[in-house]
């Protein structure tokens, strides 16, 4: 039972969640983004394997596992994964309600340690970690114990602030890279894997490139799925290297491997469709994100929704501006192919009229060139005319700018002020972006406004402007449950006074039905 509980806990880390059926052939970045298109349009295939997988195995009786019910939980918290949050969690807390020995004990609090570390829940994935540790770890689990607290000391080293937490993380990570290192046999492929992250930490880029290739050449064929593992810290090298094309062509087999298992709880496609989007590939990043954010919603994987949540509105308004001028470009192609085939028939009409005519209208001939002559004359000065309209366009925005540049090389500074000060098209400009901010938002969370209204007092109804989607007490909170409680931030954001945002949390918090205290704490957990 030891042996089979072994490698399901091993396995338990996101990269390695990664092995599974990924295949493409190096025949360049394109090939592979055709395949990754390929990959996403059927993704719903894979997602119905797992489902069946995951239907099948809960429905086996707990006597069937060697270890009853407490494995078969375990079971089925490795098969809902970077899946379902939620689901993961519930069979964590089952089999933290199962357990019997102290060794089960153990594994279910360490597993209960990583499901608070998935929702970056940091504080609450140390106590857990911490009191699996309060006995010494098994000798079975330590592999997974390592890993736990390299990865959750790695992020919290990420997001801290300050340097000193920093260094103190840093060293953390180091220490339980070292811990996993000397746990793993030199040569295996979880060793050369933490060997190569170590190297890369310490910016020794080449030698952790050197260290895979070496591992590659002598254990990996091309299609196996280790390939996939490394794909992810191969991104991450190129990325320091500056080699994009390299970073692409690594987050895209990460990508490939997480669709085709199914994995809802991943970072590669959405920094993929970022660096495609700064590249100028709108279509294929609006698509990317777009099944980023889909994947992290239906996953229950909150903190994946928020992250992508906050690039994907400016993807999104890229995406929608490009539809929108290839719209325009048609309909104008449209219309000029229109005029010409108009034209075209016209002028066909014109000359087999007079082809009929031309035997005993001779005396007329020239009278009939003259006609030709003034219709292609109209059709010159047609064409000429639209083609001078597009260029005036053209002129006046060219003007404007030369007319500024003439007022400041004169000193007539008064003047471009006067030009400049016209607040219009910025507030047009912000009204946009906070509309955009309020559907991305709603998209995230769409019942946030009734949640909120269920926690104010009775009679204090939220009250919203016609063509709104929230007011700007809403767009506080709102601010507050994606993370940003500080106030100047808050008033930045919302181009408020820093009095006005302080109001609003104090008129808000007074609403509350309870400890106006707990408001702001009950706000981030809707």
């Amino acid at each position: 039972m030891r042996n089979k509980y072994v490698i399901l806990l091993v396995c338990a880390g996101a990269a390695v969640t990664l092995l599974g059926s990924c295949r493409h052939r190096s025949v360049g970045n394109e090939a592979l983004f055709h395949e990754l298109d390929e990959c996403i349009a059927h993704r719903q295939e894979y997602r119905q394997e797992r489902e069946l997988k995951i239907d099948s195995l809960r429905g086996e009786p707990a006597e069937d596992f060697a270890g009853g019910y407490f494995e078969k939980c375990g079971r089925l918290l490795e098969a809902y994964r970077s899946y379902d949050l939620d689901s993961q969690l519930y069979y964590t807390r089952e089999r933290l309600r199962s357990a019997v020995s102290p060794f089960e004990n153990q594994a279910a609090l360490l597993n209960y340690g990583e499901v608070m570390m998935r929702n970056a829940m940091y504080h609450e994935a140390i106590l857990y970690l911490d009191s699996a540790g309060r006995t010494p770890i098994d000798e079975a689990l330590k592999p997974y114990y390592f890993h736990l607290r390299r990865t959750m000391y790695g992020l919290m080293e990420d997001f801290s602030v300050a340097q000193p937490e920093r260094e103190k993380y840093a060293l953390l990570t180091r220490q339980y890279r070292d811990s996993m290192m000397a746990i793993h046999p030199p040569g295996s492929f979880l060793h050369e894997l933490v060997r190569a992250d170590g190297l890369y930490a310490q910016c020794l880029y080449d030698s952790a490139l050197q260290v895979m290739d070496r591992y590659a050449g002598a254990h990996l064929v091309s299609g196996q799925d280790e390939e996939a593992v490394f794909a992810v810290t191969r991104a991450q090298i190129y990325r320091a290297l500056g080699d994009r094309e390299q970073e692409k062509k690594y987050l895209a087999v990460s990508s490939l491997a997480d669709l085709r298992n199914s994995i809802r709880e991943y970072i590669s496609l959405r920094e993929l469709a970022i660096l495609l989007y700064r590249e100028g590939d709108v279509d294929r990043a609006y698509r990317y994100m777009q099944c980023a954010i889909e994947d992290a919603t239906a996953g229950s994987e909150r903190v994946r929704s928020i992250e992508t949540g906050i690039t994907y509105p400016v993807i999104e308004s890229a995406y929608r501006k490009q539809v929108h001028r290839r719209q325009i470009t048609l309909i104008a192609l449209l219309a000029s192919i229109l005029v010409i085939v108009l034209l075209l028939i016209g002028i066909a009409l014109y000359f087999n009229t007079q082809r009929r005519k031309l035997a005993s209208l001779n005396a007329r001939l020239e009278a009939s060139n003259d006609k030709l002559r003034l219709s292609n004359q109209i059709n010159t000065m047609y064409i000429g005319r639209y083609m001078e309209t597009a260029s005036l366009l053209i002129d006046r925005f060219d003007a404007w700018r030369k007319n500024l540049k003439t007022l400041a090389h004169d000193g007539q500074y008064d003047k471009i002020t006067s030009i400049l000060s016209s607040q219009r098209f910025t507030q047009e400009q912000l009204d946009a972006f906070y509309h955009d901010f309020d559907e991305a938002f709603l998209q995230l969370f769409p019942h946030f406004i009734s949640d909120v209204q269920a926690l104010l007092q009775p009679g204090n109804e939220l009250r919203i402007k016609d063509g709104e989607r929230l007011n700007t007490d809403l767009r506080v909170l709102a601010l507050i449950r994606l993370g940003i409680t500080d106030s100047r931030q808050i008033a930045d954001f919302l181009r408020y006074s820093l009095s006005t945002i302080y109001n609003s949390r104090t008129r808000m918090r007074n609403l509350y039905q309870g400890n106006r205290e707990e408001f702001e704490a009950k706000i981030a957990t809707l």
